[in-house]
C-alpha cells in the first residue's frame, strides 16, 4: 500500500505541474503569469484525486485499529504466550480473536500452533483453523478445510460446528446420505427455531435429491402367459 500511495502522489505531482508551469511560465511572453490560477488548479487536482480516492476507495484506512493498541485483548495474549507459550487456551483464544478482526491468515497459524500443542487431540484448533481457511477461500470446504472438519468429527461427533462444516463438505463431495445424517443429528440436538427451519429446508432438499435418484418401479404387473 505505501508503494501505492507513492507511485500516486509522484503522478499527481507531475500532473499538477503539466498544468501549473504552463501558467505560471506562459509560452508567449507578453502574457503575464496566471499564478492564482496555477494556485487553484494545483488545489483542484491534488484535492480532487484524494477526494475520489476516498469516496470510491474500499481500503480501509482504520482497519482492525485495535489489534495494535496497547489495551487490544490481542496484545494481552501475545504478551502472555511470549511468557507462556504452551498455553493451549490462551492460542485457542487468539486465534478466535483473529478471527474477529479479519486477521485470518494470522488466525490459522495460532489455531496450527494450537494443534500442534494438543499433538493433534483438539477438535477446538482443528474447527478454528478450518473455519479460518473456510473464511480465506470465500467459504471453500475443498482441501484441507475439509480434511480437518473431518479430523474433528473423529474426536468430537457432537460438535454442532463440525457437524454443520462436516454435512456441507459431504453434499460438496456428492455423499448424500452422510449429509442428511449430520443435518439430522444437529436437528437432535434441539438448536434455536431458526437454525431448526434451516436443517428441516436442508433435510427436505436431500431427501427430495436422493428420492430422485432412486429407480422408479413400474406400477403395472405383469400378467401370466397361458399355457
Amino acid at each position: 500500500m505505501i508503494v501505492f500511495i507513492l507511485a500516486a502522489t509522484l503522478l499527481t505531482i507531475l500532473a499538477a505541474g503539466l498544468v501549473v508551469v504552463p501558467l505560471i511560465r506562459p509560452l508567449r511572453s507578453s502574457l503575464p503569469p496566471a499564478r492564482w490560477a496555477a494556485l487553484f488548479a494545483c488545489l483542484v487536482l491534488v484535492g480532487g484525486s484524494v477526494g475520489l480516492y476516498l469516496k470510491f476507495s474500499n481500503w480501509s484506512w482504520q482497519r482492525n485499529p485495535g489489534v495494535a493498541s496497547p489495551e487490544s485483548p490481542i496484545v494481552a495474549l501475545i504478551h502472555h504466550l511470549a511468557r507462556d507459550p504452551r498455553d493451549l487456551d490462551a492460542w485457542l483464544r487468539l486465534g478466535k480473536s483473529y478471527v474477529v478482526v479479519q486477521e485470518y491468515p494470522l488466525a490459522v497459524r495460532a489455531f496450527q500452533h494450537a494443534d500442534r500443542l494438543s499433538d493433534g487431540r483438539s477438535p477446538a484448533a482443528l474447527i478454528g483453523e478450518a473455519e479460518a481457511l473456510i473464511l480465506i477461500r470465500d467459504s471453500s470446504l475443498a482441501g484441507r478445510a475439509g480434511r480437518l472438519i473431518e479430523r474433528a468429527l473423529v474426536l468430537d461427533p457432537n460438535s454442532p460446528k463440525a457437524l454443520f462444516f462436516g454435512a456441507a463438505e459431504a453434499m460438496r463431495r456428492g455423499d448424500l446420505t452422510l449429509a442428511r445424517a449430520r443435518f439430522a443429528r444437529l436437528l437432535a440436538m434441539n438448536p434455536p427455531p431458526d437454525v431448526r427451519t434451516v436443517l428441516k429446508q436442508e433435510i427436505a432438499a436431500i431427501d427430495a435429491k436422493i428420492g430422485a435418484k432412486r429407480p422408479q418401479v413400474s406400477g403395472k404387473s405383469s400378467k401370466p402367459t397361458r399355457s
